[in-house]
């Protein structure tokens, strides 16, 4: 009888943990409750320098800063869902951090020089990203090869004709979760377009969804400036782009704790009947 019990008990104990350890379910929608991207310049000489942009907590830096305060707590659903299905930034010029405030290829140092990400050759200075994703489910970092599309892959000429635009590439698929692309808009150099990838080819912007995309808040806004320096191009935008989706849920999403409670109270329940049928059977015999 000890040993049925302790049996039991093993099994009792042994769900529990597994529901104790077990992560929460999956969501049909998230908070986006900020977004980091953080450049750390090193130069040739092996001179470093870091500015951050976000929406909220960081502060202005030489361009960067708080982009996209308007947007912090955005709710983005899954495509089950419906409606807001994307969160896209860009650069967004506002009354602190003004002009093309997310031009991600091109670092300004501490000191007011700018340089290009690998003007100077061998990839000098080196532009390394980190991106990190605050949401009410947890914080996520977004994981960014050295050479990317948003430091123009460490390859900028710093010539006013290089083209630098790239369609979007997804950094992460997590099934259930997060869905993150990055890419670049630049409709204001004068070479031929870089976007030689996705559906719409040419035309210096990452693909939909992009402004006016339904389903779909855009956080960035074309800025007019003598930059603009593509013919026919008035407004226009030089800058890094993140795009920001969530993936239904998955047919093998952990059970609700509620479920799992269930399918323990049924298995100690069917343990302690067998116990009973083989001490019935025993007095029997």
């Amino acid at each position: 009888m000890t040993t049925v019990r302790s049996r039991l008990t093993t099994l009792g104990l042994g769900f529990a943990l597994l529901l104790w350890a077990s992560p929460r379910a999956e969501a049909t929608s998230i908070t986006i409750e900020n977004v980091t991207l953080t450049s750390t310049a090193t130069s040739a000489t092996g001179f470093t320098d870091t500015r951050t942009w976000c929406m909220i907590g960081c502060v202005f830096n030489f361009g960067a800063g708080n982009l996209w305060a308007a947007f912090a707590n955005t709710v983005v659903n899954s495509p089950l869902t419906g409606g807001t299905q994307e969160l896209v930034l860009t650069q967004n010029p506002t009354a602190t951090v003004p002009g093309f405030n997310f031009d991600t290829s091109e670092h300004i140092f501490s000191n007011g020089t700018s340089a290009s990400c690998g003007q100077d050759g061998g990839g000098f200075p080196t532009c390394t990203l980190t991106l990190t994703i605050l949401t009410n489910l947890g914080n996520v970092v977004v994981p960014l090869n050295l050479n990317n599309a948003l430091n123009n892959f460490n390859a900028d000429t710093s010539l006013a004709s290089h083209n630098e635009a790239q369609n979007w590439t997804q950094v992460l698929n997590q099934p259930g979760g997060l869905a993150v692309y990055i890419g670049y808009a630049d409709n204001a150099h004068s070479d031929p377009c870089n976007d030689l990838t996705g559906t719409l080819l040419g035309n210096c912007l990452p693909d939909s969804p992009w402004l006016g995309s339904p389903n779909t808040v855009f956080g960035g806004a074309a800025i007019t400036d003598a930059s603009c320096a593509r013919p026919g191009i008035g407004s226009c935008f030089d800058a890094g782009a993140i795009r920001i989706a969530l993936n239904d849920p998955t047919t093998s999403a952990v059970p609700e704790p509620a479920s799992m409670t269930l399918m323990l109270t049924g298995l100690v329940g069917f343990g302690a009947r067998r116990y009973r049928q083989r001490k019935s059977a025993r007095h029997i015999e």
